[in-house]
């Protein structure tokens, strides 16, 4: 016997605005943007050595605290490498077009938390663009930039 599960109208809408997003001419520049980088040997370079930097601070200011000397040459030593990563292009072209995308998501997300709230106690957030979407910010590169 097959079971027939029955598709909620709101969730077929929600992935239809997915795929519209994923069909977007700024998840395209994004796309590109990522596969620059994800060719570019230095920036692969750098972006695994400020990983292994933002590690090694994180870890000795939890051992130690911020205002350790171990913890200072830490952070001093990932600070570094961001500097280093700032100064390829390819990186604010990536952040720019991962913006563009999270801010798309960010206003979806606040056009419905604005159209509910009147009727549904719901959470609001920070707004599109207002420097609160600064992307994942695992790789520190000005921000973030949503992958590494």
């Amino acid at each position: 016997m097959q079971s027939v599960v029955q598709q909620n109208p709101i969730l077929d809408k929600a992935q239809q605005l997915a795929n519209l997003l994923a069909r977007s001419e700024e998840m395209q520049r994004f796309r590109q943007a990522e596969d620059k980088i994800n060719r570019h040997a230095d920036a692969q370079a750098l972006l695994f050595i400020v990983r292994a930097k933002r590690n090694a601070y994180s870890q000795t200011s939890l051992r130690h605290g911020y205002e350790h000397p171990a913890a200072v040459k830490a952070k001093a030593e990932y600070d570094d490498v961001l500097e280093r990563i700032a100064q390829i292009p390819l990186i604010d072209e990536f952040k720019e077009a991962q913006d563009e995308v999270n801010d798309i998501v960010q206003g979806v997300l606040q056009t419905i938390v604005n159209t509910l709230a009147s009727d549904v106690p719901v959470e609001k957030t920070e707004e599109p663009g207002d420097g609160a979407s600064g992307g994942c910010g695992s790789c520190g590169s000005a921000g973030g930039c949503g992958r590494h």
